[in-house]
């Protein structure tokens, strides 16, 4: 291996460390974690209050033709 060679090995292994050591884009990936999480639950919560809010409909509109019918 000539001398370039191990400086540009060396080179590339500076960068790696660099990267490694970078901590500033871990932010980032931790919030948009979080968001998909929080997106998630909310997916999961939705259908649940869509169905609980059509079952109080449905219960309204029964005792409004019980009411409309006496």
């Amino acid at each position: 291996m000539n001398q370039m060679e191990k400086v540009e090995k060396m080179s590339v292994l500076t960068k790696i460390r660099r990267r490694l050591r970078d901590r500033s884009g871990q932010s980032t990936t931790e919030y948009i974690l979080i968001l998909a999480i929080v997106v998630m639950i909310a997916s999961k919560m939705r259908s649940k209050l869509d169905r609980s809010i059509s079952g109080t409909i449905d219960k309204l509109d029964s005792s409004i033709q019980t009411i409309n019918t006496e």
